[in-house]
């Protein structure tokens, strides 16, 4: 998210999550686009994530601190190590894993004790999001015991399988934009309707 009417609008369909990203090389990067006072129309059942690639435990923190973050969704390559300091300051943690063959899921295990949930995503040449979708038949074959996110290429078309899939949580972003970091609300507001009427 990077403008405060789409926020504002967005709010309207009751997420649980609303994303913000930290990384200055992704076309949605927050700084600059809002400002964290900004950010104080969200109701507190909505969680504020900030998503960070390899940011240092202290940029992470500092960051957490001024923007009022309750979630770190750690999108790079960070060790255990950095993802148990955040856990043990008090924040939620979400691990990404980039996923394209099973062998992909091979450190997963690694983070088990220090990351709330799991999330995967597409593997793709950049940390940022390609779109693309991955099968997701490859994470019901591995022995995952944590609440997981899904994420890549998931859109309106696909929505109701992804609700199906098993996620604990699905990442709704940029086949629902309007351009990067705008939300489309009629097209959210009819997808998430659907899978919301299916429960």
């Amino acid at each position: 998210m990077t403008d405060i009417d789409n926020v504002s609008k967005i709010l309207f369909l009751k997420p649980d999550y609303l994303g913000f990203i930290f990384y200055p090389k992704s076309p949605r990067y927050v700084v600059g686009s809002l400002k964290p006072e900004m950010l104080s129309i969200i109701p507190s059942r909505v969680h504020r994530v900030g998503l960070f690639v390899n940011a240092s435990e202290t940029e992470i923190r500092q960051t957490a601190q001024t923007w009022g973050l309750q979630t770190i969704q750690m999108h790079g390559d960070e060790p255990p190590s950095l993802c148990k300091a955040i856990h043990d300051a008090g924040f939620e943690v979400i691990k990404a894993f980039h996923i394209e063959t099973a062998r992909d899921f091979e450190n997963v295990s690694e983070y088990a004790e220090c990351a709330d949930y799991y999330l995967f995503d597409t593997k793709s040449a950049s940390y940022g999001g390609s779109g693309q979708g991955f099968d997701w038949q490859l994470i019901l074959r591995q022995p995952i015991r944590k609440p997981w996110f899904v994420a890549g290429g998931i859109g309106p078309d696909n929505i109701e399988e992804a609700a199906q899939c098993g996620a604990y949580a699905i990442d709704l972003n940029s086949r629902f934009e309007i351009s990067p970091g705008i939300k489309d609300y009629d097209i959210l507001r009819e997808s998430i309707g659907r899978i919301k009427n299916k429960k």
